[in-house]
């Protein structure tokens, strides 16, 4: 014979049912393109902003990457005023850009006011060779006539 599993009625459906229903499901992580939204604005024909907006860490990181490629004036603004998180991945980005900006002769720089995001610039050393402004006009005045 089968054992009977023991059911206790304190409600209808029964404790198991209810259970089933109301567990915390993890929801689908959102896309990468929900994730961070990523601008260029060509400001005249010597400066580029390239504004981001979201979080940018390694699932986003390609995004802003795929920004700062190709042909760039000779001046660059990485606005990331809207941006809320910056990892590693997208610090290291940021990093690259500059390199390749220094090599080629051209002008960087970034735009931030997060505290996450100004904390990991200054955290790993990118803030003494890369110029950070709280401010996109500050920026759009100096890096063109650095």
């Amino acid at each position: 014979m089968t054992e009977r599993i023991p059911f206790t009625r304190s409600s209808r459906d029964g404790p198991a049912f209810r259970t089933l229903l109301h567990p915390s499901v993890p929801r689908p992580r959102p896309t990468a393109e929900n994730l961070l939204r990523v601008r260029r604005i060509r400001w005249n024909d010597d400066l580029l902003v390239v504004a981001a907006a979201g979080e940018i860490d390694l699932a986003t990181a390609g995004q802003l990457e795929q920004a700062l490629r190709g042909r760039l004036p000779a001046a660059t603004v990485l606005d990331l005023r809207e941006v809320g998180f910056l990892g590693v991945a997208g610090l290291r980005v940021i990093e690259s850009a500059a390199a390749r900006a220094r090599a080629e002769r051209r002008r960087t720089g970034v735009v931030a006011e997060a505290r996450p995001v100004l904390r990991l610039l200054q955290l790993f050393g990118a803030d003494t060779h890369i110029p950070v402004y709280r401010h996109l006009d500050h920026a759009i005045l100096e890096i063109p006539n650095r």
